[in-house]
C-alpha cells in the first residue's frame, strides 16, 4: 500500500524529520495488526509531540475539576481535542453530566484574515478545511465515545458549525445559564479570537482556564493582540505548558 504524505500546515519539522516520518507512515500502511488490536495500541505510531499534545489537554483539564462550567474548543479542525476532552471528563468526573464539551468551527477553513494577522501559508483563506460533511462524521464519533462512558443517556457535547464571530455570541444568547470552565482557543487569527473572548469573559468563574495555541508567537500576532485587548493579564496567572513550549494558558481570577 502506498500513500501521499500530507504534513500539518503549521509543521516546523526539518527535512530530516519529514524523511523519518515517511518511514513511520510506511510502517503504518504496512501494519500487521488487526483493527481491533490497533485501537488499543495506537501508542505504537504516536510521535512524542502528538502524545505531548494529549498530555497538555490533560494538564489544563485538571485545573477545572472543582469548578462548574463547560469546556469549549474554539477551532476544532478534525475534532481530536473534543474527543480527548470528552474522555477526560469520563475519566476524572464521570458523573458530572452538567459539564459539556462544545466545539466551534467553520469546517470550511479560515475566513479572510484581517489586517491584524500575519498572512502566510498557514494563515490563508480556507486553510484547515475539512472534508465535506465532516462535522456529521465527527458527531457520530463523539456519540460513540459517549456511549462507552458513564451517563451515556445524557448528551454532553455539541458541535456548532459556522463562523465563530457569529456562532460563539449566538451560543451564549441561546444559553444565558452557561458558564465556562475551560476555553481552548485554536483560531490563531484576530477577529474570531477577540469576539470569542468578549463573549466568554462574562461567563468565567474564578479558576476558569483560557488556553491558547499561539500566544506570544510572532507568526500569529492576531491571537496575542486580541488577548491583550480583551483580558487584563495582570489579573490572571499566565503559564507556559510544561509539555509544549508554544502552548500557554491563563487561570482567571
Amino acid at each position: 500500500m502506498t500513500r501521499t504524505v500530507s504534513f500539518e500546515p503549521h509543521t516546523v519539522a526539518s527535512h530530516a524529520q519529514k524523511s523519518c516520518r515517511e518511514e513511520l507512515y510506511r510502517l503504518w500502511s504496512q501494519r500487521p495488526l488487526p483493527d481491533d488490536q490497533l485501537l488499543t495500541n495506537l501508542g505504537l505510531y504516536m510521535r512524542s509531540s502528538a502524545l505531548a499534545k494529549i498530555f497538555f489537554l490533560q494538564e489544563i483539564y485538571c485545573h477545572i475539576l472543582e469548578i462548574p462550567g463547560h469546556v469549549l474548543t474554539l477551532g476544532t479542525w478534525w475534532g481530536q481535542d473534543m474527543v480527548v476532552f470528552e474522555n477526560l471528563r469520563a475519566i476524572y468526573e464521570p458523573y458530572n453530566h452538567a459539564r459539556r464539551v462544545i466545539g466551534f468551527d467553520t469546517f470550511t477553513g479560515y475566513p479572510p484574515p484581517s489586517s491584524e494577522d500575519k498572512r502566510s501559508e498557514v494563515i490563508s483563506e480556507e486553510n484547515y478545511k475539512t472534508t465535506d460533511d465532516y462535522h456529521e462524521y465527527l458527531e457520530q464519533l463523539i456519540n460513540y465515545h459517549e456511549s462507552e462512558n458513564v451517563m451515556s443517556q445524557v448528551k454532553k457535547h455539541r458541535i456548532i458549525k459556522g463562523d465563530a464571530r457569529t456562532t460563539v455570541p449566538g451560543f451564549f444568547e441561546e444559553n444565558p445559564q452557561a458558564l465556562v470552565a475551560l476555553a481552548y482557543f485554536d483560531f490563531a487569527i484576530y477577529e474570531p479570537t477577540k469576539i470569542g473572548l468578549q463573549s466568554i469573559l462574562p461567563r468565567l468563574v474564578k479558576g476558569s482556564v483560557l488556553a491558547f495555541d499561539e500566544l506570544n508567537s510572532d507568526q500569529y500576532p492576531g491571537e496575542t493582540k486580541a488577548v491583550l485587548e480583551v483580558l487584563e493579564l495582570k489579573n490572571c496567572t499566565v503559564r507556559r505548558s510544561k509539555l509544549l513550549p508554544d502552548r500557554s494558558y491563563a487561570i482567571f481570577g
